[in-house]
């Protein structure tokens, strides 16, 4: 490395002091680290550390490609949920698996690309790719899932930028990626005749996901608080489910009421089970395999499980339950993300134009 400059600076957007050394590397190109400090004298002692690093080095360490980066988030960031005092402090709520998915799609793109020759113009490349390949079930990707891979590969450079292998994030050199309002917002709501023709289907292999549908079914419940639901959580003789706070979206408890329909479905399940309360009632891995099969069978290839959650809660309100319970229920907490949950349908429409005849 020729013509290596250092210098420290305080960076009013970061509120941190900042080291920095620019050099021009071996190609010819002009080159800089950054390393956020706490202190001043911290980040004068962090230059002459970058100085003897470039001076000591042969190899150019902010060459690093996105493979390396890839590796560095997973080893250190992408971990199940550590929760202290009710509060996340790091890693994911969500299934490891389903953020490292999304993480592959990136990695499969930008392989061993020098983070810092990926412009947003890659970005853009990598955004139409991912919205043109099919999903796994060889449907037509969704922006919403498309947004899903570009979030977690907005928050893999964010970690780049914070380590100091890059100056700034390749998302924030143009307009946005990331745009919510252009995802489709799906209202599947199923029919009875549709429902029971699902439920059918879930027999001889599949019927260990007959008893999770019916749950998703009468409670709204998310795949997330059903699969890590114990039986100390459920109260069969008060039919009622406590939701705990560390296994819902929004951190808080609630309480779901356990219909007739979902007893008898739990109470098989107690019946077969090892019969211990720290147990998940419904201990299964990854069911998508089985659910998506009987999806086919039932004639019903469309059908997310996400749908048996919009079914649930417009059910409830159709019924003629109190928003504001429901909204307790669901475990929502603003109205505005409700109210995509709450999906007309042929009947409450009918039942509408009889209640406005009656009027």
């Amino acid at each position: 490395m020729r013509s290596v400059e250092g210098s420290v600076y305080f960076s009013e957007d970061w509120g941190r002091w900042v080291a920095r050394l620019r050099y021009t590397d071996a190609e010819g190109k002009r080159r800089e680290k950054k390393r956020h400090c706490l202190t001043k004298r911290q980040a004068s002692a962090m230059v002459r550390q970058l100085k003897e690093e470039a001076s000591t080095t042969a190899v150019n360490l902010d060459r690093r490609t996105f493979r390396q980066l890839d590796q560095h988030y997973r080893e250190k960031h992408l971990h199940k949920a550590v929760m202290v005092g009710g509060q996340k402090v790091s890693g994911f709520r969500q299934p490891v698996k389903a953020v490292a998915h999304y993480m592959d799609g990136a990695l499969e793109f930008f392989r061993d690309k020098p983070l810092e020759d990926i412009r947003f113009s890659d970005l853009q490349a990598f955004k139409a790719a991912t919205l043109a390949r099919p999903t796994i079930q060889g449907r037509q990707r969704s922006i919403a899932d498309t947004n899903q891979f570009l979030r977690r590969l907005r928050r893999t450079f964010a970690v780049a930028v914070e380590e100091g292998w890059i100056a700034t994030n390749p998302f924030n050199r143009g307009s946005a990626l990331i745009v919510a309002s252009h995802e489709t917002e799906r209202e599947r709501v199923l029919t009875r005749e549709e429902e029971q023709r699902l439920i059918d289907a879930c027999s001889g292999q599949r019927a260990h996901i007959r008893p999770l549908i019916i749950f998703a079914l009468e409670t709204g419940c998310r795949r997330g608080e059903i699969l890590s639901l114990k039986w100390d959580s459920v109260n069969l003789e008060k039919r009622f489910i406590k939701i705990e706070g560390t296994n819902t979206k929004t951190l808080k408890s609630r309480l779901v009421p356990i219909s007739s329909r979902l007893a008898e479905a739990l109470r098989k399940v107690w019946e077969n089970s090892p019969k211990r309360l720290t147990a998940n009632v419904l201990p299964m891995g990854d069911f998508k395999k089985a659910y998506i099969t009987a999806t086919k069978i039932a004639d019903l290839p469309d059908l997310h499980f996400h749908d048996l959650r919009h079914t649930a809660i417009t059910r409830m309100l159709e019924k003629g339950l109190s928003p504001t319970l429901v909204m307790k229920a669901s475990g929502h907490s603003q109205t505005k993300t409700f109210l995509r949950y709450v999906n007309q349908t042929e009947t409450s429409v009918y039942e509408m134009a009889a209640k406005l005849d009656a009027a």
